[in-house]
């Protein structure tokens, strides 16, 4: 096929720059990621398994299920090349491996083989203690002033590199939570004292990341996640009076100028850049714009996410997920995105569960993932801490946490996502919240029309980056 433009065919992509932002799951390292195995010397055809869209000034966004990692932006010499796969033919350009790595062609009559990865990281949820100085109605952590001790602790962290030693992982990940983490800050700092040694005897990498509330940071605090190159997850619902609805002190009191106040003060002077994780309810939704605004006004990187009903949050109406009013929510923070777009990509952290590497589960749980309560027993899920399955001490991790009753399929063995063009993308959302909803883990997400109306909107925004990034839109 004769092209019809004499330009050079020009293809982004965001291979580089997809950062991995911290929130309150067992989220966000990709569980098992794919690639797929192609043979160069077959016939290749379009993928017909794909999504596209115009984006300005004869850009075309182009996204396949089957790419390894987000979407692709054709100039209108690639497009063409791209359009020209209607017909079978072999690779013959340059543009042609790079349409083929994207998986926006695929061999024509050779199998596609998916390859599923191993994971290399444990990642754990150190129960640190279920005390907090805030009052949050979404909260599933049943309050009370009980903690993690220095020797359970300990322990903990022995178990859980000895199992990454034993399953062969290269990192081990400690998520310090609560309740209010830092409430226990010099037990946060012993115990991760002790995983750096760990780390250094057996040569696995150690990461780490404190979720807090953010308004109990002082100067201490301050220098040592520095010193230690630990993250920061703070929990911000909206600006102002909304963040303060949605999560105000026990007694009732506003949380968000003192939240700010660390932030501005503290925080940001010293060089740390927190994670921004947003829990959207129907109650805070046309708030989301404004608080990812404030999150890039600040160059921080930020996650949206939704919420789940528990146990304790039941009876509280004003929080329940609507769907138009979320996504009405949501396209708003869109807008006010792509208004000031950041060069760095956003993308994993526009949709709850969604990520832009392809990958098979939607989280770790069952896998390599687990939960360490305060009294040293072990769950699935930060969800599920009343529901342990035995003691650190006792038990090899791994098999205990595939013991569980939660079933984290993948998303190829779920009812109503096998055909999705979106589905290595959002792998059928939280297995949780699927089952609590409809009764079933082999089932696409109760939120799948959120999903299939935003994701679109959110693959938009990233094409739109990507322009911006390489000088092409201003």
């Amino acid at each position: 096929m004769t092209l019809l433009t004499h330009e050079s065919p020009l293809m982004l992509t965001g291979k580089s720059d997809f950062l991995q932002f911290d929130c309150d799951c067992a989220c966000p390292q990709t569980p098992f990621p794919i690639t797929h195995n192609l043979n160069s010397n077959s016939q290749f055809i379009r993928n017909i398994n794909s999504y596209h869209s115009l984006l300005m000034n004869d850009y075309h966004l182009v996204y396949s299920n089957d790419a390894p990692i987000g979407p692709s932006v054709l100039n209108t010499s690639a497009w063409q090349r791209y359009q020209s796969f209607s017909q079978e033919q072999l690779l013959s350009e340059p543009i042609d491996y790079q349409l083929a790595e994207q998986g926006l062609i695929v061999p024509s009559r050779v199998t596609f083989e998916t390859c599923v990865h191993p994971p290399q990281q444990l990642t754990a949820w150190l129960h640190v203690t279920n005390a907090c100085n805030l009052d949050c109605p979404y909260c599933y952590v049943r309050k009370s002033s009980e903690h993690l001790s220095e020797e359970i602790g300990m322990i903990a962290i022995k178990r859980l590199f000895e199992t990454a030693q034993e399953e062969q992982l290269k990192t081990v990940k400690l998520k310090y939570a609560g309740g209010e983490a830092l409430l226990h800050f010099s037990l946060i700092k012993q115990l991760h004292s002790y995983a750096i040694e760990l780390s250094q005897q057996m040569g696995i990498e150690l990461t780490a990341v404190i979720l807090s509330n953010g308004t109990v940071i002082n100067s201490d605090i301050v220098h040592w996640l520095a010193n230690n190159h630990v993250k920061l997850m703070l929990s911000v619902d909206g600006i102002g009076e909304v963040h303060d609805q949605q999560r105000p002190t026990k007694k009732g009191k506003p949380t968000f100028a003192i939240l700010e106040q660390h932030l501005l003060q503290d925080l940001l002077p010293h060089g740390i850049k927190p994670d921004i994780s947003i829990t959207v309810t129907q109650q805070n939704a046309d708030g989301v714009a404004d608080v990812v605004q404030w999150a890039i006004q600040h160059n921080l990187p930020f996650t949206i996410n939704f919420y789940r009903e528990n146990l304790l949050s039941q009876s509280k109406q004003a929080l329940m997920l609507e769907e138009i009013t979320i996504i009405s929510g949501i396209k708003a923070a869109y807008q006010a995105i792509e208004a000031n777009l950041p060069t760095y990509s956003v993308l994993n952290g526009l949709l709850d569960k969604v990520q832009s590497h392809a990958h098979t589960h939607t989280c770790g749980v069952g896998k390599n993932y687990v939960v360490i309560t305060h009294k040293g027993q072990v769950a699935q899920c930060q969800m599920h801490l009343d529901e342990t399955l035995g003691s650190i001490q006792q038990n090899k991790i791994i098999p205990l946490v595939a013991q569980g009753k939660i079933q984290n399929l993948s998303v190829d063995e779920k009812e109503g996502c096998k055909t999705c063009e979106f589905r290595y993308r959002c792998t059928g959302g939280c297995p949780v919240e699927t089952y609590r909803v409809t009764g079933r883990w082999d089932i696409k997400s109760p939120h799948c029309h959120i999903y299939k109306a935003l994701y679109p909107e959110a693959l938009r925004l990233e094409g739109l980056r990507l322009l911006k990034l390489h000088g092409l839109h201003s």
